[in-house]
């Protein structure tokens, strides 16, 4: 079984494959609304559909392991928290019109921490307790991983190259994915097999349902108040094909991983 701090390492420095995006940065500013609706296609599958699927199953769990009062309680939170945070990032600045492509950037890394650390929490769980499986590294699981993680990355990446920030301003952010490291380790050490109980998994399975809250929440005020409204002027709808294509492509991606 290849060591956890590996993997959970291996998926954090992903992200940082989305540099090759430098190379074509005119590109990118030819076909500027069809990239936007590209990333809300990412946001809307990852944010919403990927997360929000995240958030059921896992309140299902929480409420055979508590209750349905306390895991109606983490989801509602984990979402309201999600929301709080995204107006803290979003909501004030978009007052006075269309958010700029910096400000979208550091949203985008808020983002990506949220994401990163969710896929870390279910990472680790593959590490956890006397069955531990550990990481599948079969083509089709690590060929979906990497574009998925180069998908986190251009979030990041597109906006602050549309934003005009050089290299040495934008890669740092692409760090953002590990996140993915710590979050690893979280049921390792809840489910370990001398400290795993009723209440171990209960807890274990809170922090997923309130993390995929928070991720569902904050990306919707991502797409209403960030990345929509950079495509509501298009002149056509080319933006909604990217989006749609980009959704699909990562449901394929995750249909091959998971």
């Amino acid at each position: 079984m290849i060591d956890l701090a590996i993997v959970a390492l291996g998926f954090g420095l992903l992200p940082l494959l989305a540099v090759v995006l430098y190379a074509i940065p005119e590109t990118l500013k030819r076909h500027e609304m069809a990239v936007w609706g590209l990333l809300v296609g990412v946001v809307a599958f990852l944010g919403l559909a990927h997360a929000g699927a995240a958030l059921l199953e896992g309140n299902a769990f929480l409420r055979f392991e508590a209750s349905p009062e306390v895991s109606a309680g983490v989801a509602v939170g984990g979402l309201l928290a999600g929301i709080g945070l995204g107006w803290l990032v979003l909501g004030k600045r978009s007052a006075d019109g269309d958010l700029s492509p910096s400000t979208i950037v550091w949203a985008a890394v808020t983002f990506v921490v949220l994401h990163s650390f969710a896929d870390g929490l279910v990472l680790g769980e593959g590490y956890a307790g006397v069955s531990a499986t550990g990481f599948p590294l079969t083509t089709a699981v690590v060929g979906g991983t990497v574009l998925h993680r180069f998908a986190e990355g251009s979030l990041i990446l597109v906006p602050a190259l549309l934003a005009a920030w050089r290299p040495p301003k934008a890669v740092p952010g692409l760090l953002a994915g590990l996140a993915t490291l710590p979050a690893a380790y979280v049921p390792v050490v809840l489910l370990g097999p001398a400290a795993v109980s009723a209440a171990s998994i209960a807890a274990e399975q809170a922090l997923v349902v309130f993390a995929a809250g928070l991720e569902a929440g904050f990306a919707l005020l991502f797409l209403l108040l960030g990345l929509l409204p950079r495509v509501r002027a298009a002149a056509d709808g080319r933006w909604a094909l990217g989006a749609g294509i980009a959704f699909t492509l990562m449901l394929l991606i995750h249909v091959l991983v998971e």
